[in-house]
C-alpha cells in the first residue's frame, strides 16, 4: 500500500470510527474487524480504532489478537485505566506465560499506588507458577501486612512457603551411548535438598575421545539447549590405564537441575549429538497421614519419625553438647528471668493419631534428664497440650492459638504473674490450610483455633527486618500494656505460630523476637535490659542444643541472607527502611543486606 492511500486512510479515520462504532452498538463484532483491520495493518492506529478492535476481537473470542490491542491500548493512552493493566496481566495469566504475567504484574505495582488487595494474590499465583519462591513470599508478605486477617492471603503464604521447602532427590541415570560419560557432584553436596538448591548444582566428570575427535559438550533442557565447556586433562595427571590415542576431556559446571536436564557430547565433525545422561528431580513424600487425616512430618531433616520411635537417639557428643550448655546457661539462668521453652512435635501430644508407635526413650527424654541434672529451668507442655483437643489441629506442624496460649500460660505463670488471663482472650476457630495440609495435592484443610485478644490492643510493629526464617528479628511495641516489662524471644517458627509473640505484646510493652532456636545473644538481651528471656525451640531440635553467643554478629546471620537473591535483599532493605531507625538492629541488618 502506497503513501498516498495511508494518508488517505488517516484522512478517512472519523468515518471509519463513526462506522465502525455503529457496527459496535449492533453487535457486529466481525464487520467491525473486517472494516478497521485493514485500517491497522496499514498504519491508522488511533487510540479509538485500538480500543474499538480490541472490544472486537475479545468479543468474537480472538485472545491472542485481543490481548495485541491490549498491549497497543496501553502504549498509546497517557494513562490507561488501571482495569486495563489487570486485563492485560490476566491474558498472560491465561496462557500461563508466567514470566509475561510476573513483569505485568510487577508494571501495575510500580505504576500505580492504589491497586486492589487482590492484586497481590495474582502476582503471587504467578511467581508460585514460575518457581519463584522467595518473590512470591515477597508479595504475600506485602498482602498480608495490608490484610493481616485475610485467610486466602494466609493459605496461600502457607503452600508458597512448603513449596521453598520441599525436598527432591536427584538421580543421575546414564543413557545407552557410544560415548561413556564419569560424573560426580562437589563433595558434601545434598543429594536430597530443596527446588533452590539444585538450581546451581555443581556437577563435575569427565569423558575419553580418541585424539583426532574434537568434542563439544550439551546441556539439553525443555526450554534450551547450551554448549558447555570441555578442556583437555594434562597426560601426567592421568591415573588410567587408556589405550594409546586416547584423551581425556574434563568438565566442571554448575548447572540447573531444578529442571530435567539431558547432559551429552557432540562431535564437531558430524555434529550429531550423543546423548550420556539424565538428570531428573523426584519428590521426597513428607508427609504421613494418620488417622481420621492427621497429617504428620515425614522425612525432614531432624528424622522426627525415627526420634518418636527411638531409632534416633542422643550420642555421647550430643550429650556433652546439652552438658556445655547447661553449663553456660545456669549461671546466666540464675542473673535473669529466664526460661527454655520447648514447642512439642505434634506426635507427642497428639499419639492417637499418629501410625507409629512412641519409644519410652525419645532425644526429649534424655534432654530433659540433662537439663534436671544441670538445675536448668525448662517448661514442656506436653500434659497442658494433651488436655486440650484443640491445641494442635490436623494439617500443621505447630500448635494452634489454643496451644499457642497454654505455652504463654506456662511462661507467665514461671514469670510470677498470676493475672486473669483467662478474662483476656477468646478463641474462634477458623478454617486454614496449614505447612502440612499446603503439601498436599489439592491442599487440605482443617479448623484451627486462633485467640483472639477481648481488650483494645496497642500493639504495633516497631521494627523488622523481613528477613525469612534464620535470623529474623522482629520488634513489638505496646502503648497500652497491663506490665510494663520488655521480653526477648529467642526461638523458631513456633514463636510466631498461633500468634504465639502477640499474646505477649498484648501484655507486655515491649518484645524482642528473634529467630534464633534455643539460642541466647548477650549484646540484645543486654540493650533491652530484658526482664524476661524465653528461648523457645521445637522438639524435633533438640538433638543440638542452641548457642550462647556475646554478640550479634557471632550469629553468622550472613549464611541466611547468603540464600536471599540479590533483587530480595534489595527489596529487604526497602522493607525494612519503613521503619524509623531502631538500633542496633537497623544499622547491623543495613550492613549484612547491602554486603
Amino acid at each position: 500500500m502506497n503513501s498516498f492511500s495511508v494518508a488517505e486512510r488517516i484522512e478517512g479515520a472519523p468515518e471509519l470510527m463513526a462506522e465502525a462504532s455503529a457496527r459496535l452498538e449492533r453487535r457486529d463484532f466481525s464487520d467491525v474487524i473486517a472494516l478497521l483491520e485493514p485500517a491497522y495493518d496499514s498504519g491508522v492506529d488511533s487510540l479509538d480504532i485500538v480500543q474499538a478492535l480490541m472490544q472486537a476481537y475479545e468479543s468474537v473470542g480472538d485472545a491472542a489478537k485481543h490481548e495485541e490491542m491490549m498491549a497497543a491500548a496501553l502504549q498509546k493512552s497517557s494513562q490507561p485505566p488501571l482495569k486495563l493493566w489487570i486485563a492485560y496481566a490476566e491474558a498472560a495469566m491465561t496462557r500461563k506465560d508466567w514470566p509475561a504475567a510476573i513483569e505485568r504484574w510487577q508494571a501495575i505495582v510500580e505504576r500505580h499506588t492504589v491497586f486492589p488487595p487482590q492484586l497481590h494474590i495474582r502476582q503471587a499465583r504467578a511467581l508460585l507458577a514460575a518457581q519463584q519462591f522467595s518473590a512470591a513470599l515477597h508479595v504475600v508478605n506485602l498482602a498480608l501486612e495490608k490484610q493481616p486477617g485475610n485467610s486466602v492471603i494466609s493459605d496461600l503464604k502457607d503452600v508458597i512457603a512448603s513449596q521453598k521447602a520441599k525436598k527432591y532427590q536427584l538421580k543421575g541415570q546414564p543413557i545407552a551411548s557410544p560415548i561413556a560419560m564419569h560424573w560426580d557432584a562437589d563433595e558434601g553436596q545434598k543429594w536430597v535438598a530443596t527446588l533452590e538448591f539444585f538450581r546451581h548444582f555443581r556437577i563435575h566428570g569427565r569423558i575419553e575421545t580418541a585424539s583426532d575427535q574434537q568434542p563439544v559438550l550439551i546441556a539439553k533442557s525443555s526450554e534450551e539447549v547450551s554448549t558447555l565447556a570441555l578442556t583437555v586433562r594434562e597426560p601426567s595427571l592421568s591415573t588410567e590405564d587408556l589405550p594409546t590415542g586416547t584423551v581425556v576431556w574434563e568438565f566442571e559446571h554448575a548447572l540447573d537441575l531444578a529442571r530435567d536436564l539431558v547432559l551429552g557430547v557432540r562431535f564437531e565433525d558430524d555434529g550429531e549429538v550423543h546423548d550420556c545422561v539424565r538428570f531428573s528431580l523426584t519428590p521426597v513424600m513428607e508427609v504421613v497421614e494418620g488417622k481420621e487425616g492427621w497429617l504428620f512430618l515425614a522425612n525432614d531433616t531432624n528424622a522426627s519419625i525415627d526420634q518418636f520411635i527411638g531409632k534416633k537417639r542422643l550420642g555421647a557428643e550430643e550429650k556433652q553438647q546439652w552438658q556445655r550448655f547447661s553449663a553456660e546457661i545456669g549461671p546466666i539462668q540464675q542473673q535473669r528471668s529466664l526460661l527454655l521453652l520447648i514447642a512439642n512435635s505434634k506426635e507427642k501430644v497428639r499419639p492417637e493419631y499418629y501410625p507409629y508407635e512412641k519409644a519410652s526413650i525419645t532425644p526429649t527424654e534424655q534432654v530433659e534428664k540433662l537439663l534436671q541434672a544441670g538445675k536448668i529451668d525448662y517448661c514442656n507442655p506436653v500434659a497442658a497440650m494433651q488436655a486440650e483437643p484443640d491445641s494442635y489441629y490436623p494439617t500443621d506442624t505447630h500448635w494452634s492459638g489454643r496451644g499457642a496460649y497454654l505455652a504463654f500460660l506456662a511462661c507467665m505463670r514461671h514469670f510470677g504473674f498470676d493475672d486473669d488471663f483467662a478474662s483476656l482472650y477468646a478463641f474462634e476457630q477458623r478454617e486454614v490450610v496449614g505447612d502440612l495440609g499446603s503439601k498436599m495435592d489439592p491442599p487440605a484443610k482443617s479448623l484451627s483455633t486462633v485467640a483472639v485478644f477481648r481488650e483494645k490492643s496497642g500493639v504495633s510493629c516497631r521494627f523488622s527486618n523481613y528477613l525469612p526464617g534464620t535470623g529474623n528479628i522482629t520488634i513489638f511495641e505496646n502503648s497500652r500494656p497491663i506490665h510494663a516489662r520488655t521480653l526477648v524471644i529467642f526461638g523458631g517458627s513456633s514463636a510466631g505460630a498461633g500468634g504465639f509473640a502477640l499474646l505477649f505484646a498484648n501484655v507486655f510493652q515491649r518484645v524482642v523476637v528473634v529467630n534464633l532456636p534455643g539460642s541466647y545473644v548477650h549484646e540484645i538481651v543486654d540493650h533491652e535490659v530484658a526482664d524476661h528471656v524465653i528461648l523457645q525451640t521445637n522438639e524435633r531440635y533438640l538433638a543440638t542444643p542452641g548457642r550462647i553467643i556475646n554478640t550479634l554478629a557471632e550469629a553468622n546471620l550472613d549464611h541466611a541472607v547468603r540464600g536471599v537473591p540479590a533483587a530480595e535483599r534489595a527489596k529487604l532493605l526497602q522493607r525494612m527502611n519503613r521503619y524509623a531507625s531502631c538500633e542496633p538492629y537497623h544499622d547491623f541488618m543495613t550492613r549484612l543486606l547491602a554486603g
